[in-house]
């Protein structure tokens, strides 16, 4: 018989497990015509642009795109969709838009629904932009949270026996959560999903695919689900939880610095 905190465990585990493929690609308006109805939006309703934004997100037809030397990878796996990196690209693009600042702060904000509430995200996005989105933040925002977390266990662990952090706590964190270490996860993750011709280099600046970063973060998420007891899922990810949790408290003190400076 199980105790009520492994039953927890358990549907905190089912929570984070992806969905499987979805379409986000239903939308017939061509992408110019949304552009140019956001444009006219934002200059009637420039108080609104949030909404604007996430308005046109919904409507967006395609799950990539090339913009001159990068690829946007907006959809990764079939499963997760990055609203953010969309949502970046579309406010590049119009010109009555508010500030870079403000919409890169807004975009910063480690939250699931970028400030508006879950019942209205969802309406505005849609039933599969949602429920991909729900999957990025598991699979790719929280796993990074994780990350973090385990690696500050290290740094903590280490200082409090009296050793200085070293550089290769970051292999020690992808062995600890992935069975191996980061450049080996990489070029597993390469020649499973084919990117053979990067297999074996690292994971830097470098590459070609703006989602590449994300994909491979998505793809040590869903081997971690795969590796792990559900106890183990679930403790692990309310680690990255609570580390997002504690991102977005410093992001909200840092926006009330800068608004106090700015009124000084």
């Amino acid at each position: 018989m199980t105790s009520g905190h492994e039953n927890a465990d358990s549907m905190l585990a089912a929570e984070v497990r992806a969905d499987g493929p979805v379409d986000i690609t239903r939308a017939s308006r061509p992408v110019t015509e949304l552009l140019v109805e956001l444009e006219m939006n934002l200059i009637a309703r420039p108080d609104d642009w949030k909404q604007l934004v996430l308005e046109t997100v919904g409507q967006w037809p395609e799950a990539s795109e090339v913009r001159g030397d990068q690829t946007l990878q907006y959809l990764i796996g079939g499963e997760a969709f990055d609203w953010r990196l969309l949502a970046a690209r579309i406010l590049e693009s119009v010109e009555n838009g508010p500030g870079r600042e403000d919409w890169e702060s807004w975009l910063d904000m480690p939250d699931l629904f970028g400030g508006f509430g879950e019942p209205e995200f969802m309406r505005i996005l849609g039933v599969d932009k949602s429920r991909a989105s729900l999957s990025f933040f598991y699979g790719v925002t929280v796993e990074q949270g994780l990350i973090v977390a385990a690696r500050e266990e290290i740094v903590k662990r280490r200082v409090a026996s009296g050793r200085a952090p070293s550089d290769d706590r970051c292999d020690e964190v992808y062995q600890r959560l992935y069975g191996n270490d980061r450049a080996g996860l990489w070029d597993e993750f390469c020649s499973e999903t084919g990117l053979l011709e990067t297999a074996g280099s690292d994971l830097n600046p470098t590459m070609h695919s703006l989602g590449q970063g994300d994909g491979f973060t998505y793809w040590l998420f869903k081997r971690r689900m795969d590796r792990l007891d559900p106890a183990r899922v679930a403790s692990d990810t309310r680690k990255g939880l609570a580390q997002l949790e504690k991102m977005l408290r410093s992001h909200e003190k840092r926006g009330r610095m800068m608004r106090q400076a700015q009124l000084a």
